[in-house]
């Protein structure tokens, strides 16, 4: 009787990367294959990117400094049958703009320095309190009973009365006293017209802005 004996036959190696990568222009990107085959073949469809890879052959750097997709294939062999060659694109993506920087607040700069020269045992409180107050100013200004510069000048100070006491931040409040003197009307019999109101208002949100930004 004779046995017969049938040799299984393997089929070709398997060779896979990641379908598709994203990427920052400029930076590497590894690529690394899995296969059980021991050498890796490598390509880069087009020129202008670099791809090199690595010594155990299996591994791989991409590098492209402008933005595009781009395809890297891999293949290895097992005896004489290669395999399929595996596919990854990378997609390099438009670099993210710089965020311009932040303007520098000089009015809370200041703020903070005449905070810390205060002696005061609640200062940081009654910092914020006047915030709140030049927050709610911003509505005095468009007040239609509000009618003349004096009149919103009281306003403000009757506010501040109930708030903070005659004593608290003095240095800010000086300093607070000389911005608005630069910007509204110093006659307090000066009619608060749409242009001077806009004003106001605005000078009333920065003041607030600063005092909430030196804390």
């Amino acid at each position: 009787m004779l046995a017969l004996v049938f040799a299984a036959v393997a089929g070709p190696p398997t060779i896979s990367l990641p379908p598709e990568v994203a990427a920052p222009p400029g930076r590497i990107v590894k690529l690394t294959a899995v296969t059980e085959g021991k050498l890796v073949r490598w390509q880069l469809a087009g020129d202008d990117a670099d791809l090199i890879p690595f010594p155990d052959g299996k591994t791989a750097l991409f590098c492209s400094p402008k933005p595009g997709r781009f395809t890297v294939f891999a293949w290895t062999a097992a005896g004489d049958e290669p395999s399929e060659a595996a596919k990854c694109v990378i997609a390099v993506g438009e670099p993210q703009p710089i965020p311009p920087p932040k303007p520098v607040d000089v009015l809370a700069a200041e703020f903070r320095k005449l905070l810390a020269a205060d002696a005061g045992a609640d200062k940081l409180a009654h910092l914020l309190q006047l915030a709140a107050l030049y927050r709610e100013a911003v509505k005095y200004a468009d007040h239609p009973e509000v009618k003349t510069a004096g009149e919103l000048a009281t306003r403000i100070r009757a506010a501040a009365a109930s708030l903070l006491p005659s004593d608290a931040l003095i240095g800010v409040r000086k300093r607070i006293a000389d911005e608005i003197a630069k910007e509204l009307p110093v006659d307090s019999d000066a009619t608060l017209d749409a242009a001077t109101r806009r004003t106001a208002g605005r000078l009333f949100a920065r003041l607030a802005a600063s005092l909430e930004g030196a804390k």
